[in-house]
C-alpha cells in the first residue's frame, strides 16, 4: 500500500456517531501518514460538542469537540471526504428555514441543505474520493443523479433508498465496494476496510489510473477532441448565427473550440448586429435541468461560458461587434405592399448580391432558448440558410437551432429543405412540459431571456422531414449527431463538441463526411 503522506482526509459527522469507526479512520490514515479532519456544520460556533451512539448497555457515550465547518473548507485540500456512518447523515441532511431563502418549501427542498450542496460538489470532482459507509448515502439519495448508475452497498435499511435513487446495489461478501471515485461498505464494521479501499484509490488518482466512473450526474458531453486535426483542414471561414435572446454557453463554446483548433477563421452574426448574450442558467452547474432532474453545465464549461460571456476578457471581446443580418439581407416586401411586383424584383436582385458576398465555407447555427424569438422565424435567416444551402455549403445546427431548417422554405414550393433528410434535435423525452421551465421555477435566474420553447421540435422536425426522410432522437443515448449532406445537426448541448468535430469532417476530412449516425 502506497502511502498517504501529506495527504488530508476530510470525515462528516454529527451526533450518534458510531465512536469505533471515528477511531479507526484517524489511526488508520494517522498510520498511513495522512491526516484525517473531523467537520461538521457548526451552526455559526466556532465549535460544537458531538456524542456518539450508544449500543450496548454498559456502554458509555462519547464525545467529539469539532471546530471545523465543511462550509469554510476547500474541497482541493482533500483527497478523501468520508460521510460517516450511523445517524450523522440523516442530521446533516436538516434543512433550516434560512437554507431555503425565499423559496417555499417543497419535495425537492432537501437538495438545498448545505451538506447535501458539499457533496454534490464533492461528488462533481472525481479527484476527491468520497466514501460512504453504512447509512452514509442518505446523504445523496435528494440529489439522485449522482447516486444513478453507481455501484454500491450499504446498510440494508438503506436498499430502498438507494435503489430509488437509480443506485446499482452490490452484495459484495467482503463488504466494500470501490466505484472508481467512490467507495462504500455495509457497516462500521468494515471501517478498517474502507480505509484501505479509500487509500487505493487515492493512489489511483495519483498514478492517473483511476479508472472513469459511469454517472448520470451531469449529461455526458462530447469531449474536446486531443486528435491531430482531420484530414488536411485549410483557411475556412465559418459563420457563426447566433440569438441575441440568449444562447446556450456550451453549445458555442464546443464548435468554436473545435473551430478553433483546426485554425478556422471565425465570423459572428446576429439578428440585428448586437452583441449576443449567454442564458444565465448556462453559466451555472447548480441548475437542474427539470426534464433530466441533473445539471447539464460542469463547472469547468461555467467557467468557460462565463469568460465568453465577459465582453472585457479575450474571448469574450470576440462577440463584440457582429456581423448584421439585418444590413446583409434584404427584408421580403409584403404581399399587401404597394408596387409589390417591383419590389419582389428589387428583393430577388438584392438576394442575388447578397449570395455574390457569402465566402464563407460553412454556416453554423448555435442552439439555445433565442433561437425561437429571433431566428427560427426570421426570414432573413431563412434566406441566408438557403443561399449556403443553394451554394451546396455544409450548414450545422444544433438543439433549437435545428428548427431554423425546418422553416428554411423556398417560396415557390414552400417545401422544407430538410424534407427526405435525416436530422436529430431536442427530442420529446428532454423538453419541458411547457415554455416557461426557466421563469416559473427559477425567477432568480431569470435575467431577459425567456424560457425554453414552447413548441415540441420533435413533431415539427417529423413533419418537416416528410416521409422520405426521419428524425432520428437518439433518446438514452449520451450524444446525437447526424451527418446528411449538407447539414449537421446536433441534438443539445452534449452534442456541441461533436457537432463542430463533423463539420471539420465534412469540409476538410480525408473522406469527407457525407452520411453519419444513421
Amino acid at each position: 500500500m502506497s502511502d498517504l503522506n501529506g495527504k488530508k482526509i476530510a470525515v462528516l459527522i454529527e451526533s450518534q456517531y458510531n465512536a469505533k469507526e471515528i477511531r479507526t479512520y484517524v489511526d488508520g490514515f494517522k498510520a498511513l501518514g495522512a491526516q484525517v479532519d473531523l467537520m461538521s456544520r457548526l451552526w455559526g460556533e466556532d465549535s460544537l460538542e458531538f456524542v456518539s451512539e450508544v449500543e450496548e448497555k454498559d456502554e458509555k457515550p462519547q464525545t467529539l469537540t469539532v471546530n471545523i465547518d465543511f462550509k469554510d473548507i476547500d474541497l482541493k485540500n482533500y483527497a478523501a471526504v468520508i460521510m460517516a456512518a450511523n445517524y450523522p447523515s440523516v442530521r446533516l441532511r436538516w434543512l433550516d428555514d434560512k437554507d431555503l431563502g425565499e423559496e417555499p418549501l417543497h419535495g425537492g427542498s432537501g437538495r438545498k441543505a448545505p451538506a447535501v450542496q458539499f457533496f454534490y460538489d464533492a461528488m462533481m470532482d472525481t479527484s476527491v474520493i468520497k466514501a460512504f459507509p453504512c447509512h452514509g448515502l442518505w446523504i445523496l439519495t435528494p440529489i439522485p443523479e449522482v447516486l444513478a448508475g453507481r455501484r454500491v452497498t450499504c446498510n440494508r435499511v438503506m436498499l430502498g433508498d438507494v435503489n430509488n435513487a437509480g443506485g446499482v446495489y452490490v452484495n459484495e461478501p467482503t463488504g466494500v465496494v470501490i466505484d472508481a471515485d467512490i467507495v462504500t461498505n455495509k457497516s462500521a464494521d468494515e471501517s478498517a476496510e474502507l480505509v484501505f479501499a479509500i487509500a487505493k484509490q487515492i493512489s489511483a488518482v495519483d498514478a492517473g489510473t483511476l479508472m472513469p466512473a459511469i454517472s448520470a450526474a451531469v449529461t455526458p458531453s462530447a469531449q474536446p477532441t486531443t486528435e491531430p486535426a482531420v484530414g488536411n483542414p485549410r483557411n475556412r471561414n465559418i459563420l457563426i448565427l447566433v440569438s441575441e435572446w440568449g444562447y446556450w454557453g456550451e453549445e458555442l463554446v464546443g464548435p468554436l473550440e473545435e473551430l478553433d483548433k483546426v485554425g478556422y477563421n471565425t465570423e459572428f452574426i446576429t439578428p440585428t448586429g448586437k452583441r449576443p448574450n449567454a442564458i444565465t442558467v448556462s453559466k451555472k452547474p447548480e441548475y437542474i435541468d427539470p426534464p433530466l432532474g441533473r445539471s447539464v453545465t460542469t463547472p469547468e464549461m461555467a467557467q468557460k461560458v462565463t469568460e465568453i460571456d465577459d465582453a472585457s476578457t479575450e474571448q469574450g471581446k470576440r462577440l463584440e461587434n457582429p456581423r448584421s443580418l439585418a444590413e446583409w439581407f434584404p427584408e421580403r416586401p409584403y404581399w399587401s405592399g404597394p408596387q409589390f411586383v417591383r419590389q419582389m424584383e428589387i428583393y430577388n436582385q438584392r438576394l442575388e448580391q447578397c449570395s455574390s458576398e457569402n465566402d464563407y465555407d460553412a454556416l453554423l447555427i448555435v442552439g439555445g432558448s433565442g433561437p425561437i424569438v429571433d431566428l427560427a422565424n426570421n426570414q432573413r435567416v431563412h434566406d441566408l440558410i438557403l443561399d449556403f444551402y443553394q451554394s451546396g455549403k455544409p450548414i450545422a445546427a444544433e438543439c433549437y437551432g435545428v428548427a431554423c431548417l425546418a422553416f428554411a422554405r423556398n417560396i415557390e414550393d414552400r417545401k422544407s429543405i430538410i424534407s427526405g433528410k435525416r436530422v436529430t434535435g431536442h427530442c420529446l423525452e428532454y423538453d419541458y412540459k411547457d415554455g416557461t421551465g426557466f421563469m416559473k421555477a427559477h425567477d432568480e435566474f431569470l435575467e431577459f431571456n425567456m424560457g425554453p420553447p414552447p413548441y415540441p421540435l420533435e413533431y415539427i422536425l417529423r413533419d418537416a422531414t416528410g416521409p422520405d426522410g426521419a428524425f432520428i432522437g437518439n433518446f438514452g443515448h449520451p450524444t446525437s449527431v447526424i451527418v446528411d449532406y449538407p447539414f449537421i445537426t446536433g441534438r443539445s448541448t452534449p452534442d456541441s463538441y461533436l457537432t463542430g468535430r463533423k463539420l471539420i469532417e465534412v469540409l476538410d476530412g480525408n473522406l469527407p463526411l457525407r452520411r453519419w449516425g444513421w
